[in-house]
């Protein structure tokens, strides 16, 4: 696979496919910017496991809270909490074909990781972007209900996904650059795998099946 340089003024980036974005004429500039956005599974944080972290939280210093409440939740959710769906092959491949069917249409996908229990996406939308996610919820729920019996996903009645989502604004190319690298190196921080190459459900993985 090919690699760029990526870039936010002139608009062109390294996208996971390997091809490069480009059109011969200038395209006018959209009110919105790229944005790293995070989906939860709907059990990927137990409440008991949410409690003891306040208890904790209580022994670190005011000032140290946010990032240790920070730490302190990614660290649950790649202890694997939940029903973890998204591991099944099948709904992975159904949301990474939600996430392909609106590239170019609503936003432009540039880098994306499909976890056991959570969604990494970062895009340039040109569509409002709670719009965006929302049907991301909607189509994939809907689907995974209808395919929980026969593989087994042992979803309940609240559905996948949890109601909130996160989304970060990408400040400039420094930033743009480290946040693909730590959304590809996400499945290794997790124990999954050893290197970001070899986690298929990623826009690192250079061979598609």
């Amino acid at each position: 696979m090919s690699r760029s340089t990526y870039s936010i003024n002139n608009r062109h980036f390294e996208v996971w496919r390997g091809w490069y974005y480009h059109t011969p004429k200038p395209q006018p500039e959209i009110p919105y910017d790229i944005q790293l956005v995070t989906l939860r599974l709907v059990d990927a944080l137990p409440a008991s496991e949410l409690q003891q972290m306040e208890v904790d939280a209580r022994m670190v210093q005011p000032a140290k809270h946010v990032h240790f409440k920070r730490q302190r939740t990614q660290e649950i959710l790649n202890a694997g909490h939940g029903s973890c769906a998204l591991q099944h092959p099948e709904v992975a491949r159904a949301v990474l074909d939600v996430l392909e069917d609106q590239h170019a249409k609503r936003y432009k996908l540039i880098a994306w990781c499909i976890m056991p229990n959570q969604l990494h996406v970062l895009i340039e939308p040109c569509f409002p972007l709670a719009r965006i996610v929302q049907d991301w919820k909607a189509i994939t729920t809907r689907w995974a209900l209808q395919h929980n019996t026969r593989l087994g996903l042992k979803l309940k009645s609240k559905g996948l996904w949890m109601k909130r989502y996160q989304d970060r604004f990408i400040r400039d190319k420094k930033h743009l650059t480290e946040v693909i690298r730590d959304l590809h190196e996400s499945p290794v921080v997790a124990g999954l795998c050893e290197t970001p190459e070899e986690w298929h459900w990623s826009s690192a993985h250079t061979k598609r099946h």
